[in-house]
């Protein structure tokens, strides 16, 4: 791992933690829209998969763009 000034890291935990978390964001979205409306009876009828689906999804973006953007400034 390399480390002077001008020059990447080598492991960036940015990406695989965005792709994990995009992942499960994206499976809790699906479930949320294709489930059984009948789970969220104890939520209030809030179907709080939606919400924290998006919200996952909006981190990993999150992490993925930071990323890519600090790839492409260093350069």
């Amino acid at each position: 791992m390399e480390s002077s000034q001008g020059r990447k890291h080598l492991f960036d935990l940015k990406i695989p933690l965005g792709s994990l978390l995009g992942f499960y964001g994206v499976l809790l979205l699906l479930y949320g829209l294709l489930g059984p409306a009948s789970v969220y009876t104890k939520s209030f009828n809030v179907n709080v998969n939606i919400i924290w689906g998006i919200l996952m999804i909006l981190i990993a973006s999150a992490f993925l763009a930071s990323s890519y953007l600090g790839r492409s400034t260093k350069h």
